[in-house]
């Protein structure tokens, strides 16, 4: 059986989580998979527990590597994954049963590079789940539809960035490069693959399950490491990005500068001490200098109204933009 979908499985500590995930993916109604469980070096028995899906299960595939942080299992996954189509399942998530037929057969059909469907979030305190739609209210696109024009792909770039429920066209995906030692690079993979996709569509149909609260979640982390992780990650986006001349990329500018706007208020929930004296936000100033360069273009494709487009002009601003970002951050206090 030749495989037709890849789904990557980044490994570190979830030894308590990984069983589930694995059980959902070899249970899939869409057989002809392979799973690339990477083993980032992870001190638990996670690997063990792999190892035991896989003498069940051909299809699982065991990958051990020495540390690298996501992006180095990303890396991995894109430059050896040999299936047309891949999907990133994070270990502590899992997918409904018939998630990897609906979005192949989607895919396949219609020559889609992207597909984006939605997910639940998973509330383990409460024991609840939240239907999460992956397209915010101010993009207007039709569900089920192929997206064809650039700017409207790269609009795409507002949706929920995280791997759940998307199926990626790996030829796509071949050329991006992703930083080590750091989390959060599903980003780059999202931003950098719509930088490169000729087509998109949305799924409107939750396929994927999200632990959202489990301790150690990134989502709920507040160690400092995390601006560094976001801001590596935003700077690798960025220089990969303005590096693809061939392209109008302006709405992927403007994306990332509603990311950088993301980690100001990362900044404000982290940082108690020294506020407005440390390293990160002399990095968020030179970032934002960064991205002046391309104000123009930002500015022509914004979607933005009335107080959002005056923070935006202060922040664009070579005299104004570390006055404007230092009050930001202090009403997100």
């Amino acid at each position: 059986m030749n495989a037709k979908v890849t789904i990557v499985v980044p490994i570190y500590n979830v030894e308590q989580y990984i069983s589930k995930c694995l059980t959902s993916l070899i249970n899939q109604s869409f057989k002809d998979i392979e799973i690339m469980a990477v083993d980032d070096g992870s001190p638990d028995n996670s690997k063990g527990i792999v190892k035991e899906f896989a003498q069940k299960d051909s299809r699982v595939k065991l990958i051990v590597k020495k540390n690298g942080g996501y992006g180095s299992v990303l890396s991995y996954a894109v430059k050896h994954i040999e299936t047309d189509y891949f999907i990133v399942c994070d270990p502590d998530d899992w997918l409904a049963t018939d998630a990897i037929e609906k979005l192949y057969n989607f895919a396949k059909k219609n020559d889609v590079d992207i597909t984006v469907g939605d997910r639940y979030n998973i509330y383990t305190q409460s024991n609840t789940k939240k239907y999460i739609s992956s397209k915010p209210g101010f993009i207007k696109v039709k569900p089920m539809k192929k997206i064809t024009d650039m700017k409207e792909i790269q609009y795409f770039s507002f949706f929920l960035v995280s791997p759940h429920a998307k199926l990626y066209k790996t030829a796509i995906t071949r050329e991006i490069q992703f930083p080590n030692k750091v989390s959060y690079t599903d980003f780059i993979l999202y931003l950098l693959a719509l930088a490169h996709a000729n087509s998109v569509a949305y799924y409107n149909e939750a396929l994927a399950y999200y632990l959202i609260d489990r301790s150690g979640n990134t989502t709920t982390d507040i160690r400092p490491k995390v601006l560094n992780d976001y801001l590596v990650g935003w700077s690798s986006a960025f220089n990969q990005t303005i590096d693809l001349s061939n392209k109008d990329v302006s709405v992927l500018l403007y994306r990332l500068y509603y990311q950088l706007k993301f980690i100001m208020r990362e900044y404000a929930r982290i940082i108690k001490e020294n506020k407005f004296n440390n390293k990160y936000l002399k990095e968020i100033f030179n970032d934002m200098k960064s991205l002046q360069k391309y104000s123009k273009n930002i500015k022509n494709v914004r979607k933005d109204t009335g107080k959002a487009i005056l923070v935006m002009n202060g922040m664009l601003n070579k005299v104004l933009y570390k006055i404007v970002i230092k009050e930001y951050i202090k009403k997100k206090q």
